[in-house]
C-alpha cells in the first residue's frame, strides 16, 4: 500500500513508499481505509525533525535504545471506512453515544488515536487521556498517512452506517482530533463570561477562538505572527475582539489589555496554543492575579528563563496542561458541537483548510505551503478514487 514513512529522525521530510505491506487487524482491532487524513503541527515537527530534540525524544520514548528507532507511518488525524475487524468477528461495539449499535465493514468511522494502556492508575481514574503508557498512532505506532490502518476496537468511533457520510463529510470528520483538542482546552477555564486572550492563530488557536465565543466569552485578545491579514481576517469572523502582532505588537497587546482590563489588571484567562516562547512570557505577563493560563502549544525547545515567582506564584495563577482529549466525554462534547453546527461553526472550520485535497505524492508541496504559512489545513486523501469529496 502507500504511505508516508518517517524513516530517518535526523534527516528533515518523508518518504513515500508504494508497496508498504498494509496492515492486518488482531482480534481486538478494526482495519480502516482512509479517505481523508489532515495534517497538524506534530506531523510539521516529525517532518522537520532534525534539529527538534523534543519531537525525536518523543519518538524515540519507548525504545530499549536510541538506535533501534524503525521507520514510522505517520499522522493521526483521518477518518474512514471499516474493512474488516479482529480475526473471529463480524462485528465490534461502537464507541458512540447509542450503545446498541456496532462497527461492521463498510461502516463510516474515525478514531482517538492515543492508544492508553487501559491498566495504569491514571486509565483506571478516568484520566486515560494522560495515560502513564499512552502510545500515539502516527508518532509512536504507525499512523494514518496511508491507503489503511488498524486501530483498537475501543478506540474507533462510528460516524455513519454503510458508509454513509452525510452526517459530517470526511474533509470535516478528518479534523475532529484537533478540534478536541481546542474543545478540551476552552473546557479547561470557564471562559464564558471571561476576558480571554488565545496565544497563536493556527487552525487549534482559531478553533479555540470560535469555541471561546460560543462558550461566551466577553472579551476575545489574539496574536498571531504570520499571515496576519489572513488569520486576523478569520479570527474577526470567529469573534475574536483585538488582534496583536505577536512579534511587533507585543507592547501593544500589554497596554491594551491594561487598559480594558483596569478593574482587574489583566485577562481571566490565556489559552497558549503556539509553543512560542514569547508568548509562554506574554501569557504571564497579561494573566490577571489569580487567572488561568492553559498551555496547549508545544515549544521546540526546553523554557527556562521565566519570572515564575512574579509572574505566576505571587499572582495566584494556575497553569494547566492539555494534552489531547479526555476519552471519551471530549469526544462526545465535540460530536454534538458539529452535529448541531451552532454559530455556523462547520463551514468556519472548513474555511480553514486548502480548497483541494492532496495525494499521498503530493506530500512535499503540501509540507511547503505548510512550512511557508502558505497553508493553515490540508487533507490528503491516500485512496483518491473512495474520496467522495464534501
Amino acid at each position: 500500500m502507500k504511505c508516508l514513512l518517517k524513516e530517518d529522525l535526523e534527516r528533515n521530510g518523508f518518504t513515500l513508499r508504494t508497496d508498504h505491506p498494509e496492515p492486518e487487524p488482531s482480534y481486538d482491532e478494526v482495519k480502516i481505509k482512509v479517505l481523508a487524513a489532515s495534517v497538524c503541527g506534530t506531523d510539521k515537527s516529525i517532518y522537520q525533525s532534525a534539529d527538534n530534540e523534543g519531537i525525536k525524544d518523543e519518538m524515540r520514548r519507548y525504545l530499549d535504545h536510541p538506535d533501534n528507532y524503525r521507520p514510522i507511518i505517520v499522522g493521526h488525524e483521518f477518518c474512514g471506512i471499516v474493512e474488516s475487524v479482529g480475526e473471529g468477528r463480524e462485528t465490534v461495539r461502537a464507541r458512540d453515544i447509542d450503545p446498541d449499535l456496532v462497527i461492521e465493514p463498510g461502516d463510516y468511522v474515525t478514531a482517538e488515536m492515543h492508544i492508553p494502556c487501559g491498566h495504569c492508575t491514571l486509565c483506571r481514574t478516568g484520566n486515560a487521556h494522560i495515560c502513564l503508557n499512552v502510545r500515539v498512532k502516527g508518532v509512536h505506532l504507525d499512523g494514518c498517512f496511508a491507503q489503511s490502518v488498524v486501530v483498537p476496537r475501543s478506540n474507533v468511533i462510528l460516524l455513519g452506517k454503510r458508509g454513509d457520510i452525510s452526517s459530517i463529510p470526511p474533509r470535516l470528520a478528518a479534523m475532529l482530533d484537533p478540534l478536541g483538542n481546542a474543545v478540551h482546552t476552552v473546557q479547561a477555564a470557564d471562559v464564558g463570561g471571561k476576558s480571554v486572550a488565545i496565544l497563536g492563530l493556527g487552525p487549534l488557536g482559531l478553533m479555540a477562538t470560535l469555541l471561546a465565543r460560543i462558550h461566551g466569552a466577553a472579551r476575545i485578545y489574539v496574536t498571531e505572527a504570520v499571515d496576519l491579514e489572513h488569520r486576523f481576517e478569520l479570527a474577526r469572523e470567529f469573534g475574536a475582539d483585538f488582534f496583536f502582532d505577536a512579534i511587533h505588537g507585543r507592547h501593544d497587546l500589554y497596554e491594551t489589555v491594561r487598559r480594558q482590563e483596569k478593574a482587574s489588571g489583566g485577562v481571566d484567562v490565556v489559552l497558549e496554543m503556539s509553543g512560542a516562547a514569547a508568548a509562554y512570557e506574554d501569557a504571564i505577563r497579561i494573566v490577571r492575579n489569580g487567572g488561568t493560563i492553559v498551555l496547549l502549544g508545544i515549544p521546540r525547545h526546553p523554557l527556562s528563563e521565566f519570572d515564575m515567582a512574579g509572574g505566576v506564584i505571587w499572582k495566584g495563577v494556575t497553569l494547566k496542561g492539555i494534552f489531547g482529549r479526555r476519552m471519551f466525554d471530549t469526544w462526545n462534547t465535540m460530536l454534538n458541537l458539529v452535529r448541531a453546527d451552532k454559530f455556523g461553526l462547520r463551514s468556519r472550520l472548513i474555511q480553514m483548510m486548502a480548497p483541494k485535497p492532496y495525494p499521498l505524492e503530493d506530500y512535499r508541496s503540501a509540507f511547503q505551503g505548510l512550512l511557508t504559512g502558505q497553508a493553515m489545513k490540508l487533507i490528503f486523501t491516500p485512496n483518491p478514487d473512495a474520496y467522495a469529496g464534501d
